[in-house]
């Protein structure tokens, strides 16, 4: 296999704030075999590999003079809490399994939830770390004497923390060879082998790379360099990557029986987690509707290929992916027997195709396992089945043989429509869904590759009400502050200006008139793995540890700075929301959603 050398590794652009503490250990050629790893396998034993959600921290400052925050007494701006099931690391892990190693998962904020400490000065306020402290994860690498460890970092703003845990594992031993991925590792491999003592990056969708990247770690014959789809530091620090592109799974349920299918996706072995840490009231998306069990996030389907050039997903996990429901009926009998009595679907694009959608809530209800819609389900899909065929025959040829609406046209030929689908969704179990809304705006959607349709406003006040009016909370989901690169016909960027944002907040504040639940504004951030991610760095000016979160504003501009951007988050939440909204979010630390 070719690899692509790429030069000296750089200094990164961006990385964590400056008041972190200096790394020891950077700037090395890779480790890119594990002596005890191969030591075990010639002993008869398994390789040891660890892996790792690391802790959290989120910002907490004083709230911004003037904001609506401060006008209703709040006097701490602070960015929530957010984890959950480690879905990503569950099923690399499993797949670990399977190729011969012993693996534990460690989940570091959920398994610390209620552990907080001060960790460091960021501008005007702090970071609290949150999760299993230091001594705890050196004790259980102690414990297990790990060869190989991975670090899970999905999250741009959790990088300071992904990077240190790297550190420590090298200073309790050089020779463990430490391997990152996740979403903001896939997006930014560059600088995350430039910004840390990580030996290999996974690039993109880990399942079957990872245990060939093992293989080639602990086998006395391995190379790296046959390894798809991974980066590292070679003799001289250059950075190489084996391959351009990611092989993502071919599943196909229609071609491929089911047997197939779980050799190439095994159910996740939920049995590497100790559920006894999801047994909380609260879960992301807000109040739970069991008071027994455990909660758990899982995925009907994988990827999404909409292409909104503000989102990870089809470049990071791939594009759209049944993986057939006799495979997701199993994964539920399997959820019961560890003691799942609820769960969150994080299904990328679950409304790809609503027939399957509607089919994979049968089995939901089936599994007793009431549910939340929490990767966001697309509005512009809801609007087009609403509107019904008088619509579609109204849109243009290339929005009619789009695929995108392929699904959506094929289902409302068969008589379905927004009502009975989610009449269908109630029915099932489910209880809350994160409505994709985003913006008000033609020109911020269209800039972004993504559908006009969720700025016709009538057709959303009419979908929020058909989901109220079946028991189902909307949270709705809007985006503030776009910065986009120059289209075709344009020689300038797009930057959305504060008239534009306020249309949006108008938008949130009538929706919430109309009977949705709680308004949520993220902040437009550049996201590593996007096609905005290399234009949007010239408009940064904040670190990974006090931007990036969504909840505070990593870009300024001629239009407006990143302060601007706050005070306009913080007047939606509050006027869509209320004060009493607000104050309940911030002393739950979840959004105020309560089940039916």
């Amino acid at each position: 296999m070719a690899t692509l050398s790429l030069g000296k590794s750089k200094s990164p652009r961006f990385s964590s704030a400056p008041s972190r503490e200096p790394l020891r250990y950077m700037g090395e050629p890779s480790k890119l075999v594990s002596r005890s790893g191969q030591a075990r396998r010639e002993a008869g034993e398994k390789p040891r590999i660890l892996l790792f959600v690391p802790p959290y921290t989120r910002l907490i400052e004083p709230s911004p003079s003037g904001s609506a925050l401060a006008e209703i007494g709040i006097s701490n701006f602070e960015v929530m809490k957010r984890a959950g099931t480690p879905i990503g690391l569950l099923r690399i892990a499993t797949a670990a399994q399977r190729a011969g190693y012993e693996v534990q998962v460690i989940d570091s904020p959920f398994f610390g939830w209620d552990q907080e400490a001060d960790d460091v000065q960021v501008d005007k306020g702090h970071l609290i770390r949150y999760g299993l402290d230091y001594s705890q994860i050196k004790n259980l690498i102690d414990n297990f004497s790990p060869d190989i460890v991975g670090i899970q970092c999905n999250y741009t703003v959790q990088w300071g923390n992904a990077r240190i845990l790297a550190d420590l594992i090298k200073h309790l031993d050089r020779d463990t060879v430490v391997v990152g991925g996740g979403a903001h590792c896939s997006g930014d491999w560059e600088n995350a082998l430039s910004d840390s003592a990580m030996d290999v990056i996974v690039i993109n969708e880990a399942d079957k790379t990872f245990p060939f990247l093992l293989n080639s770690l602990t086998a006395p014959d391995g190379s790296v360099e046959a390894v798809p789809g991974i980066a590292y530091r070679d003799a001289r620090c250059e950075l190489v990557r084996t391959t351009k592109k990611s092989n993502y799974m071919s599943i196909l349920p229609n071609k491929q029986d089911l047997q197939s299918r779980l050799d190439m996706m095994p159910l996740p072995d939920f049995a590497l987690l100790n559920m006894n840490y999801y047994l909380q009231r609260y879960h992301s998306s807000g109040a739970r509707v069991r008071s027994h069990g455990a909660w758990a996030q899982i995925f009907a389907t994988i990827g999404c290929n909409v292409n909104c050039n503000f989102c990870y997903i089809p470049k990071i996990n791939g594009p759209w992916r049944a993986l057939g429901l006799d495979w997701f009926d199993l994964h539920l009998a399997d959820l019961v027997r560890h003691g799942v009595t609820e769960v969150l679907i994080e299904d990328d694009h679950l409304m790809h195709d609503p027939l399957y959608a509607l089919e994979v809530a049968k089995l939901l209800k089936k599994y007793d396992l009431p549910w939340v819609e929490e990767g966001g389900i697309s509005l512009f899909n809801l609007v087009v089945l609403h509107k019904g065929p008088g619509f579609v025959a109204a849109m243009s040829e290339n929005d009619q043989r789009s695929p995108i609406y392929k699904n959506v046209i094929e289902a409302m030929k068969q008589g379905l429509t927004a009502k009975g689908f989610i009449k269908s969704l109630a029915e099932s179990g489910c209880y809350n869904v994160y409505l994709a809304v985003e913006s008000a705006n033609e020109e911020s959607l269209s800039n972004s590759h993504k559908s006009t349709f969720n700025s016709i406003q009538t057709a959303t006040f009419e979908i929020v009400k058909l989901f109220t009016d079946a028991g189902i909370q909307v949270t709705g989901g809007f985006m503030l502050g776009f910065i986009n690169p120059p289209g075709k016909q344009s020689g300038k960027p797009y930057i959305e200006s504060l008239s534009q944002i306020d249309h949006t907040i108008d938008y949130a504040v009538d929706l919430m008139n109309a009977g949705m639940a709680y308004a949520n504004p993220f902040i437009v951030t550049p996201i590593p793995g996007t096609p905005m991610w290399e234009f949007q760095q010239d408009y940064v000016v904040r670190h990974y540890d006090n931007g990036w979160s969504h909840e505070k504003a990593t870009m300024s501009c001629e239009k407006w700075d990143a302060e601007d951007i706050e005070r306009k988050r913080l007047e939606l939440l509050v006027r869509a929301n209320g004060p009493a909204r607000v104050r309940e979010m911030v002393s739950r630390g979840t959004w105020p959603v309560d089940g039916a």
